[in-house]
């Protein structure tokens, strides 16, 4: 299945919480084998931090569905045990489907 792969990490509230986000999550996504498919980006919004993820074109993935929910799962516990008040939010893209 080949997916658009889109999270955002926000409600970063300084640069140390935005640091420690970003090495959590390239650690993640090279555990996930996505370091090559996937980048980092920080931004802004106001005086709100955040990091996404992003693809630049869609990754194949196999039973995408099972891997999903747990990635998902356990990448928002883990966050949230370093930020408990940071947001995790995915947006997945379904180009097959379009």
């Amino acid at each position: 299945m080949n997916i658009d792969v889109s999270l955002t990490i926000r409600e970063l509230r300084d640069e140390r919480e935005r640091a420690g986000v970003t090495a959590l999550l390239t650690d993640v996504l090279e555990s996930e084998g996505l370091s090559r498919e996937v980048f980092i980006t920080l931004g802004e919004v106001g005086e709100s931090l955040f990091v996404r993820a992003d693809s630049d074109y869609p990754v194949i993935f196999s039973r995408f569905y099972l891997w999903s929910e747990d990635f998902e799962q356990k990448l928002t516990r883990r966050v949230t045990a370093l930020v408990p008040h940071a947001r995790v939010d995915f947006d997945w893209g379904y180009p097959d489907e379009d």
